[in-house]
């Protein structure tokens, strides 16, 4: 309808197009529909940053420098989209499966999905410390000052077991204490099970060189193994690790 000028003595009227209210609620409407998709449905600012964990299938290895050591890793070891870049890094952040350490595949991908208490999936870290501090100074100086008693139980799967006090940050933790294959100090802070909390996991933190940590964390449930998955994911980090630094990082390789 065309738009008519009415004269009213001194008034001017103007009569708006009727299909403009209809317009403006369809416009209305769409963008309320486009917002409310993208919310539920759209990336986040992580996901678009890489931020957030998204595995990959891909096998090409990534050449990446994290606190001065050289690593060539697969990318189906890797868990960020933003550590598939190559070049140096402060951190990689890696997962696998138990008991042989299978990277990603789709076809396993329920399986790393899987968090209940049973789950295989194990979750390593790669990343660069400013606090270097080995096993035996950690019991001495952090953790001998919040157990309740300096005389361990022994836990069945062969490690000194200690109680954190209940008044402490711990409390809802053993820690338990034992040596690996190289004669090291192992310390494994171990989650007790909780009403909030029935998928415990245990982390063990480790210096590699006095600027590099690796840090590993798997269920409770596979802690009868502990000795065979510490030894098995340090030979994979070694596996992983090339001697020299090359004037440039290439990224990404395909073999």
């Amino acid at each position: 309808m065309a738009r008519r000028n009415k004269n009213s003595g001194d008034e001017l009227v103007h009569e708006r197009p009727a299909w403009i209210i209809p317009a403006l609620v369809i416009a209305a409407v769409l963008c309320f529909s486009a917002f409310f998709l993208y919310y539920y449905f759209g990336p986040t600012p992580n996901e678009i940053l890489g931020l957030d964990p998204r595995a990959s299938a891909d096998s090409r290895r990534i050449e990446t420098v994290v606190a001065g050591s050289r690593f060539m890793i697969p990318e189906n070891y890797t868990r960020y989209p933003s550590q598939r870049g190559g070049g140096a890094h402060t951190r990689i952040d890696m997962h696998a499966l138990l008991p042989g350490f299978a990277p990603f595949s789709m076809a396993r991908q329920q399986e790393f999905n899987d968090n209940g208490p049973k789950s295989q999936v194990i979750y390593f870290t790669l990343r660069e410390t400013v606090t270097p501090l080995p096993a035996d100074r950690r019991l001495k100086d952090i953790y001998s000052k919040y157990l309740v008693s300096p005389t361990p139980d022994h836990d069945p799967a062969g490690l000194d077991r200690f109680h954190f006090r209940p008044d402490s940050g711990y409390r809802d933790q053993d820690l338990l204490v034992g040596t690996d294959a190289n004669g090291h100090m192992t310390l494994l802070i171990c989650e007790l099970t909780t009403p909030k909390l029935d998928s415990p996991n245990c982390t063990r933190s480790m210096l590699l060189s006095p600027t590099l940590e690796l840090v590993y964390r798997y269920k409770r449930a596979n802690l009868p193994n502990w000795r065979e998955i510490d030894s098995t994911v340090t030979q994979l980090i070694e596996s992983f690790e090339v001697p020299g630094l090359p004037n440039d990082l290439a990224g990404s390789i395909t073999d």
